[in-house]
């Protein structure tokens, strides 16, 4: 709606549309690149691009080499390992036959995946989406592994046909969709036609693995894709540091000297160059002659010396290269780069505070950081590998049907296939401390022991069998039981013999 202002007895309207985009004068904010509410309008021009000069990032850059790979390090490290937690209730089961069930698939599923090498291809999933903004894990049922019915091979984004953008089927960035932009399928470079996430039979062909943040987002972007234009820049001025470095290698100091003719030295060192033989044959001119001319003492050769007379001073520069503010400028760049990447800058730079709370701040924002990413990884790919290993398990008699209607209800296998993934843990900054504040937090209530137990890694209802059984082989074979089963033995050695002590005696009389 427009603003009615009243100047020298005119009425003239001013629309407040440019105070609301941020522009102070009309027209100062024209050449701001910008881009629409689309999620994917960031990507449509130039995602092959984006991506390509993220993985250079990521190869010759060291901060964002090292934002990825803590990212990867943190949220999956050596492998997610899969622990079955069964709805026993949603599946009619009592709870200890679904224990039972649960603790069978997961041994299973732990094989394939060994089978698979997919504990190793998790992280190599992980950490090309976040290199160049998502990747696939392709189901080659033709060349399957051995003794499983398909083969899972992880490639990366680069594999999808980008630039590939149709009308019908509509098609956008490589990826098939419904009117609602909901994914369908996705076009691989040198393939005829979109290839379907499942087949007619319900199948996994093919997941995409990338972390989302906008609605109706297709394509993942980069972890380093905001920071591309900073580290350009903070590349620009390592190039100042060292180009300036050269020059006070190169430059030694300056000549005080009232009595020594420095360009007299250079004419008479030029003239000396020329009149010399050429010391290979020993005859004709010098070819140092050729660059060193009379008089031009920048053209004369590094390393010479010039005499002074009596008198005469030299002092050496002092160029202080890098600067005081290098430190400062590259501590700032680190807290870009850490802001840009989800990644505190202490844990980009492996340095932190030595104070504990510092510290441990830093490492709750990075746990909340890739714990979602993580999240987005189990439910994108590690989910449906499992799904697909356990129809094949219970087709073949591997496993127990938990349901007769398993596979034609999408609830029962969600149901039956509920569980925990657990990866890599953060540890402890202050052991002590932080294991009596959980030990407090149980006790009073506000946490369930097995959500301590996850902290460490472990699935309650595993660690509580595998405990008590071990406690109960560590009481057997302790030396403190030993002591006390003997201890134990003798007293009631001691108290029999003094029982027998105390017995009266009882004489016979003799027989007349």
């Amino acid at each position: 709606m427009p603003i009615l202002t009243i100047r020298n007895g005119k009425i003239s309207s001013v629309t407040n549309e440019k105070q609301l985009t941020g522009e102070k004068i009309p027209g100062d904010l024209a050449t701001w690149a910008r881009y629409s509410t689309d999620p994917n309008i960031i990507l449509k021009y130039g995602y092959g691009l984006l991506s390509e000069r993220s993985a250079s990032l990521y190869h010759t850059h060291p901060p964002v080499a090292a934002a990825v790979e803590k990212q990867t390090t943190y949220a999956v490290g050596p492998g997610l390992v899969f622990r079955s937690q069964p709805d026993w209730k949603t599946l009619g089961m009592t709870k200890e036959k679904a224990k039972e069930w649960g603790m069978q698939l997961q041994k299973l599923v732990h094989y394939a995946f060994l089978m698979l090498n997919f504990y190793e291809k998790q992280a190599t999933i992980f950490r090309t989406g976040m290199i160049q903004g998502d990747s696939l894990l392709l189901f080659d049922r033709a060349d399957p592994a051995e003794g499983l019915p398909f083969d899972v091979i992880e490639t990366g984004g680069d594999q999808i046909d980008w630039e590939k953008d149709e009308e019908k089927p509509r098609i956008i960035l490589g990826i098939k969709v419904d009117r609602y932009l909901r994914r369908q399928g996705i076009c691989l470079k040198n393939q005829t036609g979109p290839i379907p996430f499942k087949d007619e039979n319900g199948n996994q062909n093919i997941l995409q693995f990338f972390e989302k943040k906008i609605s109706r987002q297709l394509r993942g972007y980069p972890l380093a894709y905001r920071i591309i234009a900073s580290a350009k820049n903070n590349d620009r001025y390592w190039d100042a540091i060292l180009n300036r470095a050269a020059l006070e290698a190169t430059i030694l100091g300056v000549e005080k000297s009232d009595s020594g003719d420095m360009r007299e030295q250079a004419m008479k060192l030029a003239e000396w160059a020329k009149s010399t033989p050429d010391p290979d044959t020993n005859t004709g001119s010098n070819p140092a002659a050729a660059f060193v001319q009379s008089g031009n003492i920048a053209n004369s050769r590094g390393g010479e010396i010039y005499s002074m007379e009596t008198g005469g001073d030299f002092s050496f520069l002092e160029m202080k290269t890098p600067s005081n503010n290098f430190d400062k400028l590259q501590t700032a760049y680190i807290e870009l780069v850490g802001m840009g990447t989800d990644t505190p800058a202490e844990v980009v730079i492996s340095k932190y505070s030595t104070s504990f709370t510092a510290h441990k701040g830093a490492l709750n924002d990075f746990v909340k950081s890739y714990m979602k990413k993580r999240q987005s990884l189990v439910r994108s790919t590690c989910n449906p590998l499992v799904r697909e290993l356990a129809k094949y398990f219970i087709s073949e008699g591997l496993l127990p049907m938990p349901h007769d209607n398993f596979f034609n209800s999408p609830i029962i296998q969600l149901a039956a296939l509920q569980g925990n993934w657990l990866g890599p843990v953060p540890g402890h900054i202050n052991p002590l401390q932080e294991v009596n504040a959980k030990a407090q937090e149980v006790e009073q209530g506000f946490r369930t022991r097995a959500d301590a137990a996850a902290d460490y890694g472990n699935e309650w209802d595993n660690q509580i069998e595998e405990w008590l059984e071990q406690e109960e082989q560590w009481r057997k074979a302790s030396p403190e039981q030993k002591a006390e089963v003997l201890e134990n033995q003798m007293q009631e050695e001691d108290e029999r013999e003094e029982d027998e002590d105390n017995q009266p005696v009882q004489y016979q009389e003799d027989e007349e």
